[in-house]
């Protein structure tokens, strides 16, 4: 997909075959008196979107007659900067305020009605990248997740730079698709609606600590040491996610020994100093724990 700046649309019509071609097929109706206008930006940052669009007041609707089993199967990440917009998905409606965050799953219907001059980013993710969070992000589409501090603001900084400073082409959009996705599944993964609200705060600085020592020895003892809590109340945080605290760690790991692998710059860089590079120090077990989490091999990323 060409990366394309400032494209103006005029009527329903061009803006529904641009949006349709971006997202996934969708239908646009203009319930005002005045005639449609939209401006839209996008560039593809690896395997992801980020598409900046500007626009008077519609209803975007994405019906059962709408999806095929031919489309790309997309999350939709899509930050409110300007308007008035009601999501609806599922069995969940919601006004989503300037500064709010929210997901819709394309392969579900949805509808999306701005009553009035709008502005959003929108961060489209395979449903792919996701992995096995893909199904409990999915449960959370139309609740707005408030992107002042924590790992929403940090998320909410990194679309703004994407969407004003288009990032070189090649492997540095990679790494930065890696790091959206990483950010989202800090953002969205392991939370409920019931639980946003409660010890967020704490488990943002759990994930970003985390995250920056994924190379050192990590055991809950040390990170609940470091965050003033026991064992049981770190285990207790994760416990609504998918994963444990333990297999989330596992998984951040053999994410990123996986893109490393992947990468050509690492090709002379041996399979068990890329793993410790990581934390992960035994080599023996790291091609059966990638068969598992990705349905791949150590041959089969080095091969590409």
């Amino acid at each position: 997909m060409t990366d394309r700046k400032g494209v103006r649309l005029k009527g329903t019509e061009s803006f529904e075959a641009v949006a349709s071609a971006l997202f996934a097929p969708l239908r646009v109706t203009d319930p005002g008196p005045q005639g449609f206008e939209a401006v839209v930006d996008h560039t593809t940052v690896g395997p992801v979107v980020v598409a900046r669009v500007k626009a008077t007041a519609a209803v975007v609707t994405r019906d059962r007659r709408s999806i095929t089993s031919s489309d790309v199967e997309w999350m939709h990440f899509n930050l409110h900067h300007h308007g008035s917009v009601t999501a609806f998905q599922a069995d969940r409606t919601t006004l989503v305020k300037p500064g709010e965050l929210f997901a819709c799953d394309n392969t579900r219907p949805y509808r999306l009605i701005g009553a009035d001059l709008s502005d959003m980013t929108v961060l489209c993710v395979p449903r792919a990248s996701l992995g096995r969070y893909a199904n409990s992000i999915s449960q959370r589409t139309a609740i707005p997740l408030s992107t002042v501090g924590g790992i929403g603001g940090l998320l909410s900084h990194a679309l703004s730079a994407v969407d004003e400073e288009r990032p070189c082409r090649g492997l540095a959009r990679t790494y930065l698709a890696d790091a959206l996705t990483a950010l989202l599944l800090a953002a969205f993964a392991d939370t409920t609606p019931e639980q946003v609200p409660v010890a967020s705060d704490l488990v943002d600085r759990i994930r970003a600590y985390v995250l920056a020592h994924l190379g050192s020895q990590l055991t809950a003892e040390r990170v609940a040491r470091q965050h003033r809590i026991s064992v049981r109340h770190l285990h207790a945080l994760f416990k609504g996610g998918d994963l444990t605290f333990a297999a989330w760690v596992r998984h951040e790991r053999l994410l990123r020994i996986r893109r490393d692998l992947r990468d050509r710059a690492y090709s002379d860089v041996s399979t068990a100093t890329i793993a410790a590079r990581w934390g992960v120090h035994d080599p023996k077990h790291l091609g059966r724990a990638l068969k598992r989490e990705f349905g791949e091999t150590v041959s089969d990323l080095r091969g590409r």
